[in-house]
């Protein structure tokens, strides 16, 4: 699938705020199962604009997340213990 620069900042612009792959396709205009299949397949430049974007939304929400806790959220605090339970790696 061949993008434009343009088409490329979308994806990402559009994936930081977590819209589907389907709402990022169609707002580019290009063909909606190639786009998803695409993202599906983890590779080219679609799905790395995409996950860029998602990382960079991510990240993001989780400053929040961690920001509320430290000001004492309990709601954010067990959010960020979830998290935290979810990615930990085990040694």
């Amino acid at each position: 699938m061949n993008l434009s620069e343009e088409q490329i900042k979308v994806i990402e612009q559009m994936a930081e705020l977590f819209y589907s792959p389907e709402e990022i396709a169609i707002n580019i205009e290009v063909d909606t199962d190639a786009f998803k299949a695409q993202i599906l397949a983890k590779t080219g430049d679609s799905f790395t604009a995409y996950m860029s974007g998602f990382f960079k939304g991510d990240m993001q929400l989780r400053k929040g997340i961690a920001q509320a806790a430290a000001n004492g959220s309990n709601p954010a605090q067990q959010m960020l213990r979830e998290i935290q339970k979810q990615n930990k790696v085990s040694l």
